[in-house]
């Protein structure tokens, strides 16, 4: 038997929609506005060979047209932990950068920056001292924040075939690379080897190496070695999706 809501009298109505936004409140999100995991994971630091900290990581991108892709860490090394957010859109193209350093649990320092028609507004404070600066980007810069690893990866997905800019806000710094495919390689996680692509990020000035990187089919970073400051990065598991066989 049906119900004839027109008949009803509004002192029953407005409870009985009250029920209903609630139950509507409570329902899942439509995937088209629920976060898609692409990577997520764990990099072992190194320097020289010696275990420095780690970089627990998440790459998401939001479902639909116009969406864009996020890039969160928290990196720890001894007392410091830094946590960075990045917000690029669909191209990759830089919209938000956040940067926290803690000592001890408390605050040191903190970078937060956004990006509107190619100007970089940036916020730095450093030992209690606040400044702002503001900058002109190239049209082709990706954020690569000093010893921040799944960074990287946006430069992976969308910069290669052509010159591009990284910057580096907390410097600030920026340097002009170009991504460059080697011969396919092999990277050794735990007791499985995996057959990995193999790049390097070639700076323009000179042709110097600053960053070699290892990648499984799908793009997903395996193993980062920096050639300049001698920091390597080595994830501390596969992605589920990447296969591999025993080592020999």
């Amino acid at each position: 038997m049906g119900v004839d809501f027109l008949s009803m009298p509004v002192s029953l109505l407005r409870p009985l929609a009250l029920v209903l936004l609630v139950l509507l409140g409570a329902s899942p999100l439509p995937l088209a506005a629920q976060a898609l995991v692409l990577d997520e994971g764990t990099f072992s630091l190194f320097v020289h060979g010696e275990r420095i900290g780690r970089e627990d990581f998440s790459l998401r991108s939001a479902r639909g047209t116009g969406s864009g892709f996020i890039g969160q860490g928290n990196l720890l090394n001894g007392e410091q932990r830094r946590t960075v957010v990045l917000t690029v859109d669909s191209s990759g193209t830089l919209l938000r950068f956040q940067l926290d350093t803690r000592e001890m649990g408390k605050v040191t320092a903190s970078v937060a920056g956004q990006q509107e028609r190619q100007t970089w507004s940036a916020r730095i404070v450093r030992g209690g001292v606040e400044s702002a600066r503001e900058s002109r980007l190239p049209p082709d810069t990706f954020i690569a924040e000093m010893g921040v690893i799944h960074q990287l990866w946006f430069v992976l997905r969308f910069g290669e075939g052509r010159p591009v800019t990284l910057l580096s806000p907390s410097g600030p710094t920026q340097v002009r690379v170009v991504l460059e495919e080697q011969a396919p390689d092999r990277v050794a996680l735990g007791l499985r080897e995996f057959v990995a692509r193999r790049w390097v990020l070639r700076r323009l000035e000179d042709g110097i190496v600053l960053w070699e990187l290892w990648t499984d089919p799908a793009g997903r970073l395996l193993k980062a070695a920096n050639r300049v400051s001698a920091l390597e990065a080595l994830r501390d598991d596969p992605p589920t999706e990447t296969s591999g066989a025993p080592r020999p």
